[in-house]
């Protein structure tokens, strides 16, 4: 049947970002939102809802960049700049516990002794012991400068960087020099290590090795039983996550930036058994190849509004994936090409995130439409619409919008909330802005219909939708009036 003028056609709003190699093929992208599966009982199945707030929690006072965080019962721990702070689950008091004399990459680790646990720092090549609120510097002899540490089974696991690694007490910091091992598949430089579940596996930079745990050995009481050619590329892109597909169980599983049996760049991978399962596309494995330093790429893996995260940033980049929905999206702060947030914790279900640039730490909500009093730009840009081999002309565009309600404030932006609209046919340049009402203080749902697009050629046309409003926002979706020409 004919497709009259006045019958609007859907056109896909994508599901997450998957620009191509050189953008005429596709610029799909999503930042600061994401979609999540409604099913057949909404109005549609995908809607895209937009990401949480910030508020503030704590500032560190005499600190720095957040380097690493980890919650400790009631409190969190944070090494903020050169020193290691401690707040509960308010943020106040903040309390200055000692100095971490060092700069870089930071782990962290607790074992299981209560109520008062060990926790163990590494950082550029030094250790550091908390306990009872009181911070010393690891002195033991037997342990070489550890790259990274890691806790399974209440043994502290210590990384070295020429290939083997040494285990403390159990539920202890003691340090036998005898209770090491080292690569036994290849001869390997250590890179970073992660737990799944009982299993303690050691990344190299060309391979990855998997042991049991078995504290009742008599023996060293860790056992190699697996081993891949595929190794890390970024410590600090190294996460414990918990999987959450689309109709399927939860699963414990740890997700990184892989290499292969030569070193090289592979791609954004999650362990699926002793597999390795890649889940970068086009766009975030060229993030990631441009990253000038890989040593500066940081993560942080998170489960927050039942949508499991994870979160790579580099220098310029900030790119997030959601488990559910095996979608990526972008993330970005206000005047940044990357969203401000590098290390998460969780205090009961309070989510904290620390600045990788200042030294303080927010906290999210769902109730909350900006990033600390700066706005949040919510930006949608199409998969191209296009009536190829043909050229066309577009006569309207409908948009469903979420919008909530425009606030009571002096900000005519948030009073008024706006659709900013631009479009580009070549998938580089975007231009022919324009600014739509959404609707003042009782609008809750919008649906706008702009005019007169003009004619595009064979290649199509991409469209930007854009709001930065403190209000509730998201799309439903869109549809398109078009005229097919003549090939």
């Amino acid at each position: 049947m004919a497709i009259r003028r006045s019958d609007p056609v859907p056109i896909s709003l994508g599901r997450g970002s998957n620009k191509s190699r050189f953008g005429q093929e596709g610029v799909a992208s999503f930042v600061n939102c994401y979609v999540e599966k409604l099913g057949e009982g909404g109005k549609i199945e995908w809607p895209i809802y937009a990401t949480n707030g910030l508020a503030a929690f704590a500032t560190f006072t005499n600190g720095g960049a957040i380097r690493g965080m980890l919650p400790l019962d009631d409190r969190v721990l944070v090494v903020s700049g050169r020193l290691l702070f401690s707040t509960n689950a308010d943020g106040t008091p903040v309390v200055q516990v000692g100095g971490i004399p060092s700069d870089g990459f930071v782990t962290m680790a607790r074992n299981r002794r209560s109520p008062n646990p060990q926790v163990v720092i590494v950082s550029g090549g030094e250790w550091f012991i908390y306990e009872g609120g009181t911070l010393t510097q690891g002195t033991d002899a037997d342990l070489p400068p550890p790259v990274c540490v890691v806790e399974i089974d209440g043994f502290f696991v210590f990384l070295i960087a020429d290939g083997r690694w040494f285990i403390s007490g159990v539920d202890d910091t003691s340090i036998d020099g005898l209770d090491f091992s080292e690569a036994q598949f290849s001869p390997d430089a250590n890179v970073m290590g992660a737990v799944r579940g009982r299993e303690l596996i050691i990344f190299g930079r060309e391979s990855a090795q998997f042991y049991a745990a078995n504290a009742a050995s008599a023996d060293f009481p860790f056992s190699l039983i697996q081993t891949a050619s595929i190794g890390c590329y970024a410590a600090g892109s190294v996460q414990k996550i918990i999987l959450q597909p689309e109709g399927g169980a939860a699963v414990d599983s740890v997700i990184w930036a892989a290499t292969d049996h030569k070193g090289s760049y592979i791609g954004i991978t999650v362990l699926n058994g002793y597999s390795a399962n890649k889940i970068s596309n086009t766009e975030i494995d060229t993030l990631v190849r441009a990253e000038p330093d890989p040593s500066q790429i940081r993560s942080m893996a998170w489960t927050e509004d039942e949508h499991a995260f994870y979160m790579i940033s580099g220098t310029s980049f900030s790119m997030c994936w959601d488990s559910g929905t095996g979608q990526w999206h972008q993330r970005k702060s206000s005047g940044l090409d990357r969203h401000r947030a590098q290390h998460h914790a969780q205090i009961g279900q309070t989510h904290l995130f620390g600045d990788y640039a200042s030294n303080k730490v927010y906290r999210s909500s769902s109730d909350l439409f900006d990033e600390v009093g700066d706005p949040i730009l919510v930006e949608v840009v199409t998969p191209p619409v296009h009536m190829s081999p043909n050229s066309f002309i577009v006569d309207e565009l409908h948009i469903d919008a979420l919008t909530g309600v425009g606030v009571n404030s002096a900000v005519d932006a948030d009073a008024n909330p706006q659709l900013m609209l631009d479009y580009s046919d070549d998938g580089v340049t975007f231009g022919g802005q324009r600014l739509i009402e959404l609707g003042a203080a009782a609008q809750r749902h919008v649906a706008v219909k702009e005019t007169s697009f003009g004619m595009f050629d064979k290649n199509g046309v991409s469209f930007r939708l854009s709001c930065s409003a403190r209000v509730v926002k998201g799309f439903l979706g869109a549809a398109r009036v078009a005229r097919k020409l003549a090939a």
